[in-house]
């Protein structure tokens, strides 16, 4: 460890009560992707007494805070800013995926090395992204937001991306927080599964359900043959792929003597390649289809973009993990993790080289009201340790080795690419069938 990094990591520990009580705040003031408005003020502030430069209303509600020389090798720090709907919680909603964390860990990173001159000294940019919109839930408050020009695309680092903030970037380092486990202390470089989304609205006709069903058309019955279907897909899911598909109902019926005209499934498809994501929408796709053809409904399937899967950098994975390992038994360190979970950061890795850091010290379930801090050393300092070391030897010799993790990578698409690419998973598509027709009669009009 260098001098400077020595000091970054005196700085940490001397800070550890203020990163406690900024994680503290930060959780008592939950807010909703896009709507993190009161974060990013806190955020804003936190950075400018660093000395960053900063910038707000970034997709919507994220924050940018930069430091360095403008021509320096760009050094990426990612947080997470929204909260998620959780059962139970005060108000409905609740830090319950840890984002608190993210946010005062990687801003405590960041303000040690800032105040300490590393970039300066450097002659490394050192960037803080506060991420709006990671949880890809209230899909039609992001729609309506898509339709007024305010996004293009559905989540924070998604828009990130088409805003060019990630064009410079050398290296990315992303954190999560997660549950403990008597397996492992931390996780490094883990990978994560992709996804899309799909909602499948199923109308049929009302009818007086006691005196006249036989007039009406079931829609519930439609959506319930269908999750049957999808349920019988299961087994042709192959281990490998890591397939998760988990509908709710979203509308059933309006009152129980009425034959339910308008019935709704939401759910995600998720799956380890994007190969394996669209093999398993075209089974879902099916699924849907045989509810409504077997009542005669129609059957409206919108598809939105989910998250690219998550690649890590080999390069940037080796740093991580010697940082990790230095202050955590090997034995506890999962160099091999394979969760079928997902997160924005998985775009932006196939874009720039990025490296994804997970440590426990929460109890409870993730994204449920009884998540919790079990460990506050563990789930705060420890992390910001295990950063700092990485990103203070990435910053070191003028930022050699962050330029040797960009020059490793290979993006998958270039930015523009990758905008047009997300945005072409955009579908609408409806499928028509009356009770009365024939199979050889049934017809199918996309739209």
């Amino acid at each position: 460890m260098t001098d400077r990094a020595q000091y970054v990591d005196a700085m940490i520990h001397e800070d550890a009560a203020r990163i406690i009580e900024l994680a503290d705040r930060l959780g008592s003031m939950p807010e909703a992707g896009f709507r993190e408005f009161r974060t990013a003020d806190l955020l804003a502030r936190e950075l400018q007494d660093s000395g960053a430069t900063v910038e707000t209303g970034l997709a919507v509600s994220g924050v940018r805070g930069s430091i360095g020389p403008t021509t320096g090798t760009e050094l990426v720090l990612v947080a997470d800013m929204d909260a998620l709907p959780t059962s139970g919680a005060p108000g409905g909603i609740a830090h319950s995926c840890g984002h608190n964390a993210q946010m005062a860990i990687m801003l405590s990173v960041f303000r040690a090395m800032s105040l300490t001159g590393i970039p300066q000294a450097e002659g490394i940019r050192l960037v803080f992204l506060g991420a709006p919109a990671e949880e890809y839930v209230n899909l039609d408050y992001r729609l309506g937001l898509r339709r007024e020009g305010k996004i293009r695309l559905l989540s924070g680092k998604q828009e990130f991306i088409r805003l060019g903030l990630f064009d410079s970037a050398a290296a990315v380092l992303k954190y999560h927080s997660m549950c403990d486990s008597p397996a492992r202390i931390a996780t490094v470089n883990g990978e994560l599964n992709g996804f899309m989304a799909k909602r499948a609205t199923f109308t049929g006709k009302a009818a007086h359900a006691g005196a006249e069903p036989h007039r009406g058309v079931n829609a519930l019955n439609a959506a319930t043959i269908a999750q049957v279907a999808i349920n019988a897909q299961r087994e042709t899911f192959q281990d490998r792929d890591r397939v998760r598909v988990h509908p709710i109902f979203r509308e059933g019926g309006t009152t129980v003597n009425i034959v339910p005209e308008r019935a709704v499934i939401e759910t995600y498809v998720r799956a380890a390649t994007t190969d394996a994501v669209f093999e398993a929408a075209a089974k879902v796709d099916r699924s849907f289809a045989a509810g409504a053809i077997a009542v005669g409904a129609r059957l409206r399937i919108e598809d939105t973009p989910g998250y690219q899967p998550l690649r890590t950098s080999p390069f940037l994975g080796e740093i991580l993990g010697r940082a990790a390992t230095a202050r955590i038994d090997r034995r506890q360190v999962d160099f091999e993790d394979k969760a079928t979970a997902s997160d924005d950061i998985g775009d932006v890795s196939a874009i720039a080289a990025t490296a994804h850091l997970s440590v426990s010290g929460f109890g409870g379930t993730i994204h449920a009201a009884d998540f919790s801090v079990s460990d506050k050393t563990r789930a705060f300092v420890l992390p910001a340790l295990i950063l700092a070391e990485a990103a203070c030897e990435l910053a070191a010799a003028r930022g050699a080795k962050a330029r040797e993790a960009a020059a490793s990578f290979i993006p998958r698409w270039s930015r523009e690419e990758y905008v047009r690419m997300v945005e072409s998973l955009f579908r609408d598509v409806t499928i028509e069938w009356s009770p009365t027709e024939t199979a050889s009669q049934g017809t199918k009009s996309p739209r």
